[in-house]
């Protein structure tokens, strides 16, 4: 992919001299004469890197050097002033306005060049050691409490260790989350303290030695077994501190989140690849459902990114068939669960999800399928 650079001088002449030399070696050129017209450019579409003169008219090169290291989306933008001014004084002034490098006019094309390729260079190694390895995210949610969306969490997440691919099923309840008692494991340590430390504090080995090792080679993070009274929120800090650690430890993270749209879960499921809406075939669920997408929308979660599980929990027959469903949620559903309260009462009682039992039954095709559609 080519690179974007931004020429910025008030000389007509040397921004086509010093385009050309760019487009010869396979950059593409934006140009501006002035620091106003160079800001509206970027905030138009940021560059890769940006020659900025000093002498510039309605804003300084300093000026606009310091305006883009004080906002945020711009403040490791690559910067190269380019200026006839040649003193010391002039270069101490351009790196402390936050230039990355200084050059002085006239200057040869080649090593213009060589400067570049150098400073694009050494951007993207420090973008890539900042930034957290991007693990796959399914985000399982449900309209309420006890709809049964901790158990289609834990049998998706082994469904994917199954298959060999690195799982880590992280359950995001502060305080009374089943996934590790479905496994039939018992934490010594899990979320909770985490939640204990400061966000910026928490590190890849404090993580780490919060995870369970499943027989399947599925890692769990697990959530206090029980509540208490002085248990410490989810915020968006902790949440995020944490999921960048896992990112680097497995190619999947499995999500169980508890059951309304605060802040932190809202920052989670924005980074998730799905999110899965777990509701029951009822129209009161139905109805709750619909404005939990208009809640999900108005969050900019929507679409493809949602995945609708109907869960029978009724017994017999489905209340309402999947197109009445979809009707009054006035979106598609993408599974409606069997109903199999005593296999999953079996299955707690044994430490062994449905997908682990090997009987070949309805519900263990529908997760398995569900696992494939989610993870993909």
């Amino acid at each position: 992919m080519k690179h974007n650079i931004l020429l910025v001088d008030d000389d007509p002449v040397l921004l086509k001299m010093v385009g050309m030399t760019f487009h010869r070696a396979g950059y593409e050129v934006v140009v501006a004469l002035n620091g106003p017209d160079a800001m509206r450019k970027i905030a138009e579409k940021q560059p890769d890197l940006v020659i900025l003169d000093v002498m510039l008219p309605g804003m300084s090169g300093h000026e606009v050097c310091q305006h883009l290291r004080e906002t945020p989306e711009t403040e490791h933008l690559p910067i190269i002033m380019l200026s006839a001014l040649n003193q010391v004084e002039d270069k101490m002034a351009g790196f402390s306005a936050g230039a990355d490098d200084y050059l002085v006019k006239p200057i040869p094309p080649e090593e213009l060049l060589a400067r570049v390729k150098v400073l694009l260079a050494r951007s993207a190694q420090t973008a890539a050691s900042a930034t957290p390895s991007q693990a796959h995210i399914v985000a399982f949610i449900g309209v309420k409490g006890g709809v049964g969306t901790s158990t289609l969490a834990v049998n998706v997440a082994l469904a994917a260790a199954q298959g060999d691919r690195p799982t880590i099923l992280v359950d995001l309840h502060p305080e009374g989350g089943t996934a590790a008692a479905q496994l039939g494991q018992v934490p010594r340590l899990s979320l909770g303290n985490l939640l204990e430390q400061e966000p910026d504090a928490i590190d890849a080995a404090a993580v780490d030695h919060c995870l369970l090792s499943h027989r399947t080679g599925l890692r769990v993070l697990p959530a206090p077994l029980s509540p208490t009274p002085h248990a410490h929120s989810l915020t968006t800090q902790h949440v995020e501190s944490i999921i960048n650690h896992l990112s680097a430890k497995a190619d999947l993270l499995v999500l169980d989140l508890q059951p309304f749209l605060s802040e932190a879960v809202c920052a989670v499921l924005r980074r998730a690849r799905r999110v899965v809406l777990v509701i029951e075939s009822d129209s009161i669920a139905a109805q709750t459902a619909r404005r939990w997408l208009e809640a999900l929308g108005t969050e900019g979660i929507a679409g493809s990114q949602v995945y609708v599980v109907a869960v029978n929990r009724a017994g017999g027959a489905t209340p309402y068939s999947k197109p009445q469903l979809e009707e009054m949620l006035g979106s598609e559903v993408s599974l409606v669960i069997v109903h199999a309260a005593e296999m999953c009462l079996l299955a707690n009682k044994n430490a062994t999800p449905v997908v682990l039992q090997q009987r070949n039954t309805t519900l263990e095709q529908q997760l398995t399928t569900l696992a494939g559609d989610v993870i993909k």
